[in-house]
């Protein structure tokens, strides 16, 4: 079995399909498979010219993992080709894409040609239902893969009548975990601090109003985003730069580090799939406050049992922060209740046992001799028909000078809509 890994490389990511790709990839590797990872990097990284390759290249060359890399293209059509060079070079019995439309389209180019692939839908995001609604049907030889009940159930709502497989992500369980401490009170975002999706307007604003009513709640932000410059003028207008931080990205070992010194984690997301952050957190006995959501999070917290359920009402959330804050014997109920959870359903092995077996499933009928689809043509394009026009979206990028603005208005019109959304709701 030879499986192959499309991506895209950029620094200090620390997003949950990046650190689920590698965590995939290093164990396949330990255990004998061959693996390769084609990243496209991404643009605004320093080139390999430049700078030469991320220290990450070699970490996984030395750990048995091929590497390949090459600069976005300019055009979507030229990132399916240089995928499909990468496919026709290395030749992977099974293809695991993933993020990136080129990506997507240059399985499906492969896969009606008999490359076995999958599509893994890490969340419920209005993408990966467009890129299911191109490249999920049968002539493109697709298997579909869910990390959660939801999204698979999603997708029978949908009248998607194709068989999916549910693979949750799994993380691995420390063996230590967090205790209560009252002062001070630890509480941590990890993740992008965008307001698309993670709703950063949201988590600022609870943070604020829990720090603001007591001094023994502290705060830290890590990760990072077209949104934090606006999170931390907030919180300095609000005088609150001792109780709430921003740390940046951290490697994953100082994350872990983190969350075994935190008491709560905050996510106020529009949406999710299986948030890989709060599966670690919760591993590590630190308690969820999350908003009440369908997109996997009902699966993860149970209210008043594995963590605490809110509203996107900042005020609802501070007031759970502060709650598990002046309670200790809930606050212990739950760290010991979602540390549980994660440990018996959620666990790297158990996620990676799993995986091996679909694995293996798709690599089974893959015949060198009668069904070798290389060398893959790709002149001629199939896939690229009549696909979404937001697939091509990413390469109609703003000049560097205008990209602040830009970010500025997106997250003035996201917070605007929002408030109408809210304003209508509370209409009888």
């Amino acid at each position: 079995m030879r499986v192959a890994f499309a991506h895209y490389s950029q620094a200090n990511d620390i997003s949950g399909v990046t650190i689920w790709v590698l965590g995939l990839a290093r164990r396949l590797a330990k255990d004998g498979i061959c693996v390769a990872i084609h990243f496209v990097i991404a643009p605004g990284e320093p080139s390999l010219e430049e700078c030469g390759e991320p220290p990450l290249f070699e970490e996984l060359r030395q750990q048995g993992i091929e590497v390949f890399s090459a600069p976005r293209r300019d055009c979507l059509k030229g990132d399916v080709q240089e995928t499909l060079a990468f496919l026709n070079h290395w030749q992977p019995t099974v293809f695991l894409p993933q993020c990136k439309p080129a990506h997507y389209a240059a399985a499906a180019q492969a896969g009606s040609r008999g490359l076995p692939w999958a599509i893994t839908l890490h969340s419920d995001d209005p993408d990966y239902w467009a890129t299911v609604g191109a490249f999920g049907g049968p002539r493109y030889g697709s298997s579909l893969v869910c990390v959660s009940r939801h999204i698979r159930d999603e997708l029978i709502l949908r009248q998607i009548k194709r068989p999916a497989s549910v693979i949750p992500c799994g993380v691995t369980i420390p063996d230590h975990m967090t205790t209560f401490r009252k002062d001070p009170f630890r509480v941590v975002f990890s993740g992008r601090i965008w307001e698309h999706q993670k709703r950063a307007s949201l988590v600022i604003q609870t943070l604020i109003r829990a720090c603001g009513s007591s001094d023994s709640i502290h705060a830290t932000l890590i990760g990072d985003g077209y949104a934090r410059a606006a999170c931390e003028r907030q919180v300095a207008e609000a005088g609150l730069t001792g109780a709430i931080t921003f740390s940046g990205p951290l490697p994953s070992s100082q994350v872990q580090a983190r969350l075994l010194g935190a008491q709560a984690i905050l996510l106020m997301s529009d949406f999710e799939g299986l948030p890989i952050a709060l599966l670690e957190a919760m591993a590590a006995g630190v308690v969820p406050v999350v908003r009440r959501i369908p997109s996997g999070i009902p699966e993860l917290v149970h209210h008043e049992r594995t963590g605490l359920l809110v509203s996107e009402d900042p005020a609802e959330a501070a007031l759970a922060l502060l709650r598990l804050a002046d309670d200790p014997d809930l606050w212990q109920r739950c760290s010991t209740a979602a540390r549980d959870l994660v440990a018996q359903h959620y666990s790297a092995d158990s996620s990676y046992a799993l995986w091996r077996q679909l694995l293996e499933g798709l690599d089974q009928p893959f015949n060198p001799v009668a069904t070798n689809p290389y060398p893959i043509d790709s002149r001629w394009i199939d896939s690229l028909r009549r696909i979404a026009p937001s697939f091509h979206q990413e390469y109609n990028q703003p000049r560097a000078r205008t990209t602040t603005l830009r970010q500025a208005l997106r997250t003035t019109i996201a917070q605007t809509k929002h408030r109408i959304k809210h304003l209508l709701s509370r209409r009888p």
